[in-house]
C-alpha cells in the first residue's frame, strides 16, 4: 500500500519528503501512522529500482530539499500495480481506497472498469461478521439483543449498498467510452 501511495502522489507532481509523508498520511494515516523508518526505506528501494529520482530545490526557508520524481519505469510500475492489484487492494477497504485514490493514473477506461468490477465481485460475495456457538453464520435474530452488533451490520449494509451504486455508475461510464 505504501509503495502504490508513494507512487501514486509522486504521479501526481514531484514533492519532497515531508510533503509525500503528510499527503500518504492523511489517506491511510488515521489506520497507522506512517513511521519515517518505513517511509524513506521505501523511498530508497523505489529509486534504486529506477522508479523515482531526486534532485535538490530551493528550501522555503533556507536549506535546500530533494525533491522526489517519478521516472518512466515508476509510472509503468504505478500502471501495473492499479491495472492488476493483487486481492488483498480488491478486499480491504483501506487498501481499497487507497487504489480508487490513483485509479484515474491507469489511462484505459476499460482497465479501469475490470478493477472496478473486481471490486465488486467482491462485495457480491456474502461474508458473515459473526458465528453462532456451533460455528454457523448468525442470523439476524441473533442481533435482537444487541443493538452495538446490529447497528455494525446495519451501517455495513448501507456502505456497500451506497458502493453498489457508485461502482455500477462509474462502470457503466467507463464502458461507454
Amino acid at each position: 500500500m505504501l509503495k502504490l501511495a508513494i507512487l501514486g502522489f509522486l504521479r501526481d507532481h514531484p514533492l519532497h519528503g515531508y510533503d509525500l509523508k503528510t499527503r500518504i498520511a492523511a489517506l491511510i494515516g488515521h489506520v497507522k501512522p506512517i513511521p519515517d523508518g518505513t517511509l524513506y526505506p521505501a523511498i530508497k528501494k523505489l529509486e534504486t529500482a529506477g522508479c523515482l529520482t531526486r534532485r535538490s530545490a530551493p528550501g522555503k526557508i533556507a536549506a535546500p530539499r530533494h525533491m522526489l520524481e517519478l521516472t518512466q519505469t515508476g509510472i509503468d510500475y504505478l500502471r501495473r500495480l492499479l491495472r492488476d492489484p493483487e486481492d488483498v487492494f480488491i478486499t480491504d477497504d483501506n487498501r481499497w481506497f487507497t487504489i480508487l485514490a490513483f485509479l484515474r493514473h491507469l489511462d484505459n477506461p476499460r482497465e479501469q472498469a475490470i478493477v472496478l468490477r473486481r471490486r465488486r465481485e467482491f462485495l457480491s460475495e456474502p461474508t458473515p461478521f459473526f458465528f453462532d456457538a456451533a460455528g454457523r453464520p448468525a442470523g439476524a435474530d441473533d442481533f435482537d439483543a444487541d443493538p452495538f452488533r446490529k447497528g455494525m451490520l446495519s451501517i455495513a449494509h448501507a456502505a456497500v449498498n451506497t458502493e453498489f451504486a457508485w461502482l455500477d455508475s462509474t462502470i457503466g461510464q467507463l464502458e461507454r467510452h
